[in-house]
């Protein structure tokens, strides 16, 4: 019986998590989503789309119902020098009507992984720049 009710408390904690309540209540949308011309651009540009989407589908927006979100890349670089492919990437997010955020990583691998180091590092920038408009978000809503 003990264990039972333990069971039952675990599973209803894990699955009425209000992170991914907040999550769901609020409707993203990405007004803009720049990336510069060069090689894959226009590949480049429908993975961070999806990979923002992704990452904003998993932020914490607090009670905001909608939110209006632009980003552009900054930078891209990929580049391979003796045995090291290095990924740079930054990207300046916007909260329509509202301040900036940046979130800038570099990242090393092997020349032969070079499309999945580039996939990664924009998974990464995607989600720190989504996280810091979420704060962003959240701050001016209990300003308000």
């Amino acid at each position: 019986s003990r264990w039972l009710l333990s069971a039952v408390m675990a599973l209803t904690t894990l699955t009425a998590s209000p992170a991914s309540t907040f999550a769901r209540d609020t409707k993203v949308e990405w007004k803009s989503v720049d990336v510069p011309a060069g090689e894959g651009q226009a590949q480049r540009a429908r993975a961070l789309r999806g990979l923002l989407k992704s990452a904003a589908k998993k932020a914490d927006f607090g009670k905001a119902k909608s939110v209006v979100l632009s980003a552009r890349v900054a930078e891209f670089t990929s580049v391979t020098r003796g045995d090291v492919h290095r990924v740079t990437c930054t990207i300046v997010g916007r909260v329509v009507g509202g301040p900036t955020a940046r979130s800038r990583i570099s990242f090393g691998g092997r020349p032969s992984e070079r499309r999945a180091l580039e996939k990664q590092v924009l998974s990464m920038v995607a989600s720190g720049v989504v996280g810091r408009l979420a704060a962003i978000v959240r701050a001016r809503a209990s300003a308000d």
